[in-house]
Formats: structure tokens, sequence, C-alpha cells
């Protein structure tokens, strides 16, 4: 695999795949493409080696509390979000950062409309093989667009496909924003505003600005940047606390939608799952072009 491939996206996969393990009633997100996106190696040492494996992963949450369940949670409220866009008339979908995400292959309904998938060309590559390898072919309704999102931007290539512009649109962005500096996700939420039809929206996750400028408190904050950064992914955009509203506002956005820690704890962790922790510097956020 080369080197410029993202950690982070198998990392994230083996959460999925983790999570999708488990029986129907305790999983909170299903995803049964997950496991095609790990490598045999780590598929390996988890079959040989189970206990040293759950040790590993333990570890990881000792570092960023709750960090896996906040993931399984993301990957739930993004599936949500997609789904209602469909029965709302959805005409397009955009993933920006695509990694190994894997709605367009298993949600109902996104078979019927234009997919386009932009991501690094080094992790994009591995991303279309593996989808060779489970489905034969690649399908009609997916465009890959390889660009780095931080020597690139989404509209110089986004507008030389079959992307229309007029059409009520969706954007996607897991795990990828606080990866971009600041000027070019400016860039970015610029094009969307710009080149979208009416009632398209944004769907991102984000991160608070103090775990960025070093000023996080917690522990966990702390840990998290280290970890990025020793993957050679260090975190580079935030956004203060309680200003996601003011900051989706004076870009263009309305109908803001903010998701904390405690709102998806209170909307998907409940029964058996109580007690599941999850990570406090996690939040996800849904608007619609204003």
């Amino acid at each position: 695999m080369n080197n410029d491939t993202s950690k982070t996206a198998e990392t994230i996969a083996v959460v999925r795949l983790i999570e999708s393990k488990k029986s129907e009633d305790v999983r909170v997100c299903y995803d049964p493409y997950a496991v095609h996106f790990v490598s045999q190696d780590v598929l390996d040492f988890a079959a040989k080696y189970p206990e040293k494996y759950r040790a590993f992963v333990a570890r990881n949450e000792i570092l960023v509390p709750g960090a896996s369940n906040s993931i399984v949670a993301r990957v739930k409220f993004f599936d949500d979000i997609a789904e209602s866009s469909i029965n709302d008339g959805l005409e397009q979908l955009v993933i920006v950062g695509a990694g190994y995400d894997t709605r367009a292959y298993r949600i109902e309904g996104l078979d019927k409309i234009n997919v386009f998938e932009i991501d690094h060309p080094d992790t994009q590559k591995i991303k279309i093989m593996k989808i060779r390898e489970i489905f034969k072919s690649l399908p009609n309704h997916v465009t890959y667009i390889p660009l780095g999102l931080e020597v690139d931007e989404i509209g110089q290539k986004l507008l030389k496909t079959d992307y229309d512009a007029s059409k009520k649109t969706l954007f996607v962005m897991e795990g990828i924003l606080m990866y971009i500096s600041p000027e070019n996700v400016n860039k970015i939420l610029s094009f969307i505003v710009n080149n979208s039809g009416n009632g398209s929206s944004i769907l991102f996750d984000y991160i608070p600005s103090s775990i960025i400028d070093g000023t996080c408190e917690l522990e966990a904050g702390q840990n998290w940047q280290k970890g990025v950064t020793e993957a050679g992914e260090p975190f580079k955009f935030g956004i203060g606390e309680g200003l996601i509203e003011s900051f989706l506002t004076k870009r263009g956005f309305k109908m803001i939608k903010n998701m904390t820690s405690e709102d998806y704890k209170k909307t998907y962790f409940h029964g058996k799952n109580e007690n599941r922790e999850v990570n406090k510097l996690s939040l996800f956020a849904y608007a619609v072009i204003g």
C-alpha cells in the first residue's frame, strides 16, 4: 500500500467492522463491506491474538475515551441524514474525502442518483481496487474524482464531471475537515454555496479549535492531536465552542442542526448501550444552503 494512503481511513473501517459484528439489538451502525477495507494483516492478528487485539483497542480508548463510540454514532447519524435526504428528493451526493466510505453501495436509493467520491489519488486507488473485488465491476452511479484537498480545488475537477450545479445535492464530509487548513475549508464551503441547487446541504463532523491551538484542557484532546500527528495526519481545523451557528451562518448556511456528544449519546445509546461512553470532543453538524 502506498505511503500516501490514509491511515485513518483503515482505522475507521476497523471501528465499523467491530460494530457491525455485534448483534442486531446492540449495534448502532451496520456496514457489511467494512471488512474488505481492513488489511489482511490486521484481520489475521485479530483472529490469532484476540486478547492482544482487544488490549490494543482498549489502549486507544484510554487515550481518547469514547472515540470508537462517537465514530459509530457519526456513521449512524450520517446514514440517517443520507436516507432522509433521499426521501426528500436528493438528486446528487458528493462525498468529500471519501476514504473507505461505503454509503454509495449499501444505502437503498443511492444507486438511483449520481454519487461523486472525492479523495486523495493513493487512497482512492485502493478504494477502487476493493470495490472491483467486492462487486466485480465499478457501479455506474459512482464517479471517482482523485485530488488532494490541500493542493487542488474541488470545483475545478467536480465541474468537469457530470456534476450538475443546479441539482439538490448533499455534501458529506465525514472525518475530513479537521485535517484541512482553515483557508481550504472556506474554499470548499464557498464552492458548495455557489455551485449547488435549491435545498442543497452539508453534513460534517468537527472538533473544537482548542485542540488545534493547544488550549484544550481535556487530556483526551492533547492525546488525540498527538496520535494523529504521529500518524502523519495532524489536525488543522476546528470551530470554537458554541460558535458553529455563527460560523455557518456567515458562510451562507441556515437550518443548522448541531449534534453534541450529549445529543448523539441520548439519540443512539440507550437500552443495552446506555453505559457506552462517547468522545466529548467529537461533534456533528448539518445545514442547508441559505
